[in-house]
């Protein structure tokens, strides 16, 4: 059996799986943003070169003297100082050593970039499991829609046929009423579904910023035929320990933090700095200074520190940074634990689906078997409209399973490839 779904509408865009993913990816802004962290990793990486990095500062300055100080000496009294000041300068100011702070600042940032890249490779991986899930839940959103607009014109007809038999006296009233009944009972689930259709369809189109107006028609071919056996779990897990973001960027984050320890130990090293200063001085009572008015003076400086005492802080932040390695070696173990559980449930969910829809398209034909029997005995007089009723209860429910594991079936799949951490449907490649 081939199922083909591509709903009508005037206007409207048209997308299928695939230009769903690339849409999302552009758009979706939970990507977007994680796009940014990205971003701000490399400027962490900057930032930690400053620490190694020159300084060179350039300073100006001017002061006026409102009120000169005086001194009195032997009855006279002398003024010190000029009315107008200037200071210019340079100052070059370079660390030699900083206990290791430096260099493993840089290493962690380094680090933490990778950790960024790996995080966005998650948020993408997880941005194409949304749009596949949301797409094939529109795909049976409508289907269900579909279902139901058959069973009401199945039961439609199947009531123009008893009522034409009532008015002919071969049937007795409560036939009739059991026929109209049944019909005026699919109209709510009629309505009911129509309505979730176009709630699941608004939601995807947020979902992958999807910007027109009205319908949207999804185009989708499935043929039982074209279903994979399902993954082996072993190789399946071994891939996904390999290339799953949120464990490969699990490994980056934890030698961060690894170097964050030293970082912490760094607080009680020595530290050794360079300094370096040219200046340029004027002092007037004339509002601006001439070229000889100008005195220039320098200076170089080595800085060293040494903490005897920093009130247990360095100590504090040691400890602190190794219960940060602790939690984050524990978290990692965590990941794989929850690897292998969602491998292990995604391959068992596509073998299910595979059984079910094998059941399914054999169900449907038995179904419409027996509707056609249903009538035909009904027709020469020898069955029940309570047959005919059942007949078509039978049908609907058989479709519904039917639409459900194909569902169940293309989420399963994408399941799988998020669960290993394929970046694209690369499953039915393998």
């Amino acid at each position: 059996m081939i199922v083909l779904i591509a709903p009508v509408s005037s206007g409207a865009g048209t997308l299928d799986v695939d230009s769903a993913v690339a849409l999302a990816l552009e758009r979706n802004k939970t990507y977007l943003q994680a796009l940014q962290e990205k971003v701000k990793a490399e400027g962490d990486i900057r930032e930690a070169w400053a620490g190694a990095l020159p300084k060179l500062t350039f300073e100006g300055a001017y002061t006026r003297n409102l009120e000169l100080p005086e001194i009195v000496f032997q009855d006279q009294r002398f003024r010190i100082g000029t009315t107008n000041n200037y200071r210019l300068g340079f100052t070059l100011d370079q660390t030699i050593f900083g206990g290791g702070r430096v260099f493993n600042a840089l290493v962690a940032a380094r680090l933490y970039n990778s950790y960024a890249k790996e995080a966005v490779k998650l948020a993408r991986v997880q941005v194409i499991y949304g749009t596949r899930e949301y797409f094939f839940s529109v795909i049976l959103a409508r289907d269900n829609v579909g279902v139901y607009e058959d069973a009401v014109r199945t039961a439609r007809e199947n009531y123009q046929v008893v009522n034409s038999q009532y008015e002919q006296g071969l049937v007795s009233e409560y036939d009739k009423l059991r026929a109209e009944v049944e019909l005026a009972n699919l109209m709510p689930q009629l309505t009911s579904a129509r309505n979730n259709a176009n709630i699941v369809l608004t939601n995807f189109k947020y979902f992958i910023g999807y910007k027109g107006l009205g319908d949207l028609d999804l185009e989708f071919d499935f043929d039982i035929k074209d279903t994979i056996p399902a993954p082996s779990l072993e190789k399946s897990v071994a891939q996904a320990l390999e290339q799953r973001p949120d464990y490969v960027g699990q490994d980056y984050l934890i030698r961060a933090i690894e170097k964050g320890v030293g970082i912490a130990r760094s607080g009680r090293l020595p530290s050794l700095y360079f300094s370096a200063a040219l200046n340029w001085e004027a002092s007037i009572d004339d509002m601006w200074p001439g070229g000889n008015d100008w005195i220039r003076s320098s200076s170089v400086s080595l800085n060293l520190n040494f903490p005897i005492f920093d009130g247990l802080e360095s100590s504090g932040k040691v400890k602190k940074a190794k219960a940060d390695y602790i939690q984050g070696s524990l978290e990692k173990q965590q990941i794989e634990d929850a690897i292998r559980i969602e491998v292990e449930e995604a391959i068992g969910s596509i073998e299910e689906a595979k059984k079910r829809l094998t059941w399914g398209e054999k169900t449907i034909d038995l179904a419409e078997e027996g509707l056609r029997v249903a009538n035909l005995r009904f027709k020469n007089g020898v069955g029940t409209q309570l047959e005919i009723l059942s007949a078509q209860q039978a049908l609907t429910q058989a479709r519904t399973n039917y639409i459900q594991a194909i569902y169940d079936y293309q989420v399963s799949l994408a399941k799988y490839d998020k669960a290993v951490g394929f970046d694209l449907p690369a499953i039915r490649s393998k």
